[in-house]
């Protein structure tokens, strides 16, 4: 008798259990239908607000609120939309991931559904998805889930920002080489979250471009796409550009591209023809363009110049245009053995180009330049120099005197001044003159002379001549 009673208290409550587990899966909307209908059945749980969409940069950390009201005995779990990856279950967290964690708020509330006031059934719960050390694979949803039947859940978004980043797929190798007069094009292929903004600049000045159809360049600081299109390249366009993505996730990032422009040389000299006297230093100048660099020689009579002695060879590249070269040569105490061609040649695998000086010589007269004065003491001046002077009284007298008197040497000396004529070549021809006479009417000149005695003959007509000169 007492194992039938107790079997009977068993099913009785076997199926009070039952009943009560059935009202508790009920659809949150069910219950409420059945709650206006019958009072006495508690309320399920039910969310309070949106979890919403969080976004942050990659390497930080994102929080997700789900907040519920009237959890009582009920479960909430986190999973991951995307792969359905149970992340956690109350308070426990089940993946391994440890940047993945569960917080709770008012967690004491939980299981306190019976014999509880209606203020504290409408207490609210929060549980808080953290996410540390974002990733990119984190983006995407991630459900609050109740263990209610029907299940109620909802929706959170995370969108991890990623700062810029050059690729190797479809960005141009550090160094891209053509041809003059070809078409270059640099590419830079970025990535990031938001799609970041590419540009181009120069190294060193402005960016050369030119149209299609355009002969002349125009000069822009910056160009602002992922290719950068130069149409008929030229030497001047030769350097290095920078490739420059940058997006709202610091830091900015760059790549540096090198434009090789390959052209034949060509070798130009400033003078051609170049001047110098003997024992002076001369310096040939050779100015070179060409891309790839080339081999430099300086030669004579196809002998090749070396540097050393009395020969100095040097180079120097320009500073900012690297296809630009300057070969000097420079000959130390010029002797006539120098005299003659010098060839400037520039050879590389893109052809040869050579350039010819010629140095002569240039001689100086290393007489001494004599002084001479007027009459009043005052140097000559109006044109006339003094050598002038000096030489137009040398000639006079040669062509005047006798061959006896070229044997002597006339001085004339007036004040502190002396004018010296040098002895002429007794050879010399007797030269006659009319333009010599042309002014020597002058009264007092005339005077001068006629108070001499006329048998002192050519001899008195020449140093009458000298003096008239000086006077005047």
């Amino acid at each position: 008798m007492r194992v039938a009673r107790l079997l009977l208290c068993y099913v009785l409550l076997e199926d009070y259990s039952t009943n009560l587990g059935g009202a508790a899966i009920t659809s949150d909307t069910a219950r409420q239908d059945a709650s206006a209908t019958n009072p006495t059945l508690p309320d399920l749980p039910t969310f309070v607000g949106s979890i919403g969409n969080v976004t942050a940069a990659i390497g930080k950390e994102v929080v997700l609120p789900c907040t519920i009201r009237m959890l009582g005995n009920h479960m909430v779990g986190w999973i991951r939309v995307e792969d359905n990856t149970i992340l956690s279950m109350g308070e426990k967290t089940v993946t391994h991931a440890r940047r993945f964690h569960v917080t709770l708020e008012n967690a004491k509330l939980m299981g306190k559904m019976k014999n509880q006031s209606q203020s504290t059934r409408d207490e609210e719960f929060t549980t808080k998805l953290h996410i540390s050390q974002l990733r990119v694979a984190d983006r995407g949803c991630y459900m609050c889930q109740l263990n209610t039947k029907p299940m109620l859940s909802q929706l959170g978004c995370v969108d991890v920002l990623v700062p810029p980043d050059i690729l190797s797929t479809g960005t141009s190798e550090g160094e891209v080489s053509v041809q003059e007069g070809e078409n270059a094009t640099l590419s830079c292929n970025a990535s990031g979250r938001p799609t970041p903004r590419v540009d181009w600049r120069r190294e060193k000045g402005s960016i050369l471009m030119r149209g299609l159809h355009d002969p002349l360049m125009s000069s822009v600081g910056n160009y602002t796409g992922e290719k950068l299109e130069l149409t008929r390249v030229d030497r001047r366009q030769m350097g290095a550009y920078l490739c420059i993505a940058r997006n709202d996730v610091p830091p900015a990032v760059s790549k540096r591209v090198y434009l090789r422009v390959n052209f034949p040389p060509s070798t130009i000299v400033p003078n051609q023809l170049l001047g110098s006297p003997l024992d002076s230093d001369v310096s040939l100048t050779c100015l070179i363009e060409a891309y790839p660099k080339t081999i430099n020689l300086w030669t004579r009579d196809g002998q090749v110049i070396m540097s050393g002695g009395r020969y100095d060879i040097s180079e120097r590249a320009h500073p900012d245009e690297e296809w630009k070269t300057t070969s000097a040569l420079k000959i130390r105490h010029l002797q006539e053995r120098d005299i003659g061609e010098y060839t400037c040649s520039a050879s590389s695998s893109m052809g040869k180009s050579e350039a010819t000086i010629r140095i002569y010589q240039i001689k100086v007269d290393v007489t001494p330049p004599t002084r001479a004065t007027s009459v009043t003491g005052k140097k000559l001046s109006k044109g006339k120099s003094k050598l002038a002077q000096v030489t137009a009284v040398n000639r006079v007298f040669q062509q005047m005197s006798t061959p006896a008197m070229q044997k002597s040497t006339a001085k004339i000396a007036h004040n502190k001044y002396i004018t010296t004529s040098t002895t002429v070549d007794p050879r010399s021809p007797f030269i006659k003159d009319k333009n010599v006479f042309k002014n020597r009417d002058t009264p007092s000149v005339r005077n001068d002379c006629g108070a001499l005695n006329e048998n002192r003959g050519a001899r008195v007509y020449a140093i009458c001549l000298i003096v008239f000169l000086i006077l005047r």
